[in-house]
């Protein structure tokens, strides 16, 4: 059984980077990333919530304002390739489904309202699947081990 209400920790790990929540009893309790089992802490500026609906709503903005620190810090964004953002997309929706698979319409429509054109999103996703940093079963794409490593 699954606790929908409670106190919520929603983390960025250390280690791995994954955006997630956990459930705690205390702010002083030790939990542990969802992906790679590293040891998440109360740290300042760590975000609580009292509903798992307020947890999911508070990784995706944290997923959000990672991916616009990350093209802020490549300046204007205008340097970072197609193909690093087709994936950095999908990506970002890996971490907010918690490291599981994501269906191909989910990072179609985000490449769209990014303003990527779908036909050169898909070319670039069949690109990063014969370079084997992910992998397309034709309804969900999930990063394969090698993935771990930047495209």
């Amino acid at each position: 059984m699954t606790r929908e209400r409670g106190m919520f920790r929603v983390y960025r790990c250390g280690l791995c980077k994954n955006i997630g929540y956990v459930h705690v009893e205390t702010e002083d309790e030790v939990s542990r990333c969802s992906l790679c089992q590293a040891i998440v802490l109360h740290e300042s500026g760590t975000v609580y919530a009292v509903t798992v609906q307020e947890a999911q709503s508070s990784v995706r903005e944290l997923t959000i304002e990672s991916q616009i620190s990350k093209v802020r810090q490549g300046g204007n964004g205008r340097g970072l390739g197609l193909k690093k953002r087709v994936f950095n997309i999908f990506e970002s929706l890996i971490d907010m489904n918690r490291g599981r698979s994501v269906s191909i319409e989910n990072v179609m429509r985000e490449c769209s309202e990014a303003g990527i054109d779908l036909g050169r999103a898909t070319k670039f996703l069949d690109t990063l699947e014969s370079e084997g940093a992910i992998h397309n079963d034709g309804v969900a794409i999930s990063l394969t081990k090698e993935a771990w490593t930047d495209v």
